[in-house]
């Protein structure tokens, strides 16, 4: 499998609610930047960890309408998370209501193809905004 096919699988894996499978294909020490909240995930148990809570949010997640453009050991992804917000996500509880999550990734693979650093770009302001948890500017 090249990197573009590993990382469409970790995708569908998501999708598929399968964090060990989502998992798989990143090194241990994988590094995972998510600039939305200022996080660092310095592994890939933190990732399983980080990823869990969209689960708890929503439990119809998934990606859709996903690009993917490889370079060499990189692989960027634009696509889409959609769900229902029937669980609390940050402190917020449930609304019920419907979400499109736009987001963008950078992933750098090593030369086994695993995952060793990610980036991760997601509109969170905007995904509160349309679950009613922000108010959406005048």
């Amino acid at each position: 499998m090249n990197n573009l096919e590993t990382l469409k699988a970790a995708h569908d894996a998501f999708s598929r609610h399968d964090l060990d499978a989502v998992i798989a294909d990143m090194r241990p020490d994988v590094v995972v930047y998510g600039y939305a909240g200022g996080q660092r995930l310095p592994s890939a148990a933190a990732v399983a960890q980080f990823l869990s809570q969209y689960y708890a949010m929503s439990s119809d997640i998934r990606l859709v309408d996903a690009d993917y453009l490889a370079a060499g050991n990189k692989v960027i992804a634009q696509f889409r998370a959609v769900g229902t917000q029937d669980g609390p996500f940050l402190g917020f509880p449930a609304t019920g209501r419907a979400f499109s999550l736009d987001v963008a990734e950078v992933w750098t693979f090593d030369e086994d193809g695993r995952a060793v650093e990610g980036h991760n770009y997601g509109d969170t302001l905007g995904l509160l905004m349309q679950l009613g948890h922000m108010p959406v500017p005048a």
